[in-house]
């Protein structure tokens, strides 16, 4: 259950661990909405890592996001709670939530599904395996960036590209 976007058999995929009460988060939602629109060979999935640091707000976003993506409104949302700079309550959550086009009563009984609890258990599992330990941190084909470092993430996405153009001129 986790969001994507992007075709499924992109040569190029990139995994984003997130937090909504992350600044650097925030600062990597452009490059990410940018990459989004230029470029049809990526496959961006976006999982959902609410730090401790972060306490209860960033769970609960997160647990909000997950139980509106049946809703088909999760990428509006997503953008809503990654830009509101305020004091992250759960009224102010559900406010961004019904601006963002969102039942807030299907969603507030989405979110005690034990399934959400497991995806964000399994998501902080993966991230502490492959190294993550802060968010946001990048997983491009297979290649951990920590950080929104976007030198490091343009150099490891021009690799990636030409790993990939490598691949399909053998494949030929």
């Amino acid at each position: 259950r986790d969001f994507s976007m992007g075709p499924r058999d992109a040569p190029i995929t990139i995994v984003e661990f997130f937090d909504y009460r992350c600044p650097y988060c925030a600062a990597s939602l452009p490059w990410v909405a940018d990459l989004v629109r230029a470029r049809h060979d990526i496959r961006f999935v976006f999982k959902e890592l609410p730090l401790s640091i972060h306490g209860e707000p960033a769970l609960e976003a997160s647990r909000a996001s997950i139980a509106a993506m049946p809703q088909g409104r999760y990428w509006q949302f997503h953008q809503a709670l990654m830009n509101f700079r305020g004091e992250l309550t759960s009224p102010r959550i559900g406010q961004l939530a019904r601006q963002s086009g969102i039942d807030i009563a299907r969603m507030r009984r989405a979110m005690n599904d034990p399934a959400i609890t497991r995806l964000l258990e399994e998501n902080n599992t993966l991230a502490g395996d492959l190294g993550a330990t802060g968010t946001p941190a990048f997983l491009i084909n297979g290649q951990m960036i920590a950080g929104f470092n976007q030198e490091a993430l343009q150099q490891r996405l021009q690799e990636a590209s030409l790993d990939a153009r490598a691949q399909r001129a053998a494949g030929r």
